[in-house]
């Protein structure tokens, strides 16, 4: 006899079971057989297995039956203090200033200092560019005085000084190193302030500085820079590309640029990436490579993990302005610094 073959008292059986709601385990293991058997009989004879109405391919079990099987998973909660643990920091944030020529916004830039003091700001990062350095067939005529002295001299009598307000520059491979090659101007431009009486320009680089900002229990490192290249199609484009170029070791948390005189704000591979204006009016050299140029400054706050020193809220300000020309209420006229300005009357 066929022990497969199935007898008419376990057909009946069968469809009993079924009828009750018996589960296909137990029936199998009722009957003796294999649950695919028992499965394939109840095909036949047009029964339904209870709550289910399509088969597991990974060992016969229904799929409710197999969620029934699973374990619940267990998720905790992350504690506030993940996100939400330091203290503010606040950093004063500007760039591009190229003092000593006619295109400066000086007026723009006392007032952002102003901010700055009425904020309580009492650290400023200037991301390069303090002065507009020379170049004749570029910038031979704007700049005020085309002289290392004059320049430097200038940059310590007009940059703005408040008290208990300390601003950390670094410079460009552009512009102030147009003057002498190897030259240390950033160095430079700080002994002539001090020469000056004035403490509160300090030089930590040239091109980029790592600034170690002591908040948690580890540092949390931010990377002041001053790239070099003309700007591309979009704003976002080149700061997305530098933080791409950067090794995994030695990605900041934070990354502050100047050079190109736009705003942005990003996010990159974990980096808040700012892009920083500047406080110099669109230049004839600008209009010639069609370059926009923003003026404006900025103000820095983040929150940090105490722990290992990682920015989990940061929030940016850009402060921007807009012409002179909005502001002539304010300020004496420029018109004598035009060239090539002509007014014709009938």
């Amino acid at each position: 006899m066929d022990k497969n073959k199935w007898n008419k008292q376990e057909l009946e059986t069968l469809t009993k079971m079924v009828v009750l709601g018996t589960p296909v385990e137990k029936i199998a293991e009722t009957l003796n057989r294999p649950n695919a058997s028992i499965r394939g009989q109840m095909q036949r004879l047009g029964l339904k297995a209870p709550n289910t109405q399509k088969t597991s391919l990974l060992d016969g079990l229904t799929h409710a039956e197999e969620a029934k099987r699973l374990e619940k998973p267990v998720f905790g909660r992350l504690p506030l203090s993940c996100l939400d643990s330091s203290d503010w920091t606040r950093i004063g944030l500007v760039a591009d200033t190229h003092l000593c020529c006619k295109e400066e916004r000086l007026e723009a830039l006392h007032q952002q200092y102003d901010l700055f003091k009425s904020e309580g700001i009492t650290q400023v990062l200037h991301a390069g560019n303090p002065i507009d350095g020379y170049v004749a067939r570029i910038n031979g005529e704007s700049v005020l005085s085309s002289t290392i002295d004059g320049q430097a001299k200038y940059f310590a009598d007009n940059y703005p000084a408040r008290t208990g307000i300390t601003t950390y520059f670094i410079t460009g491979d552009d512009h102030e190193s147009w003057f002498a090659p190897g030259f240390n101007i950033g160095a430079y431009l700080q002994f002539v302030a001090e020469e000056t009486g004035r403490t509160d320009l300090k030089y930590i680089g040239h091109v980029e500085s790592d600034i170690e900002l002591q908040v948690g229990k580890k540092p949390t490192m931010l990377k002041l820079m001053h790239p070099g290249g003309g700007s591309a199609y979009s704003r976002s484009y080149i700061p997305q590309k530098i933080v791409e170029s950067l090794e995994g070791g030695e990605k900041p948390s934070i990354l502050v640029l100047g050079h190109y005189h736009v705003h942005n704000y990003c996010v990159e591979r974990n980096i808040h990436v700012i892009s920083m204006p500047g406080f110099q009016d669109q230049t004839i050299f600008a209009r010639k490579k069609r370059l926009r140029m923003e003026v404006g400054g900025a103000l820095l706050e983040f929150k940090v993990n105490e722990d290992d020193g990682t920015v989990t809220r940061c929030k940016v300000e850009f402060n921007l302005r807009f012409n002179r020309g909005y502001y002539k209420k304010y300020i004496r006229s420029d018109s004598y610094l035009n060239k090539g300005h002509l007014i014709l009357s009938k």
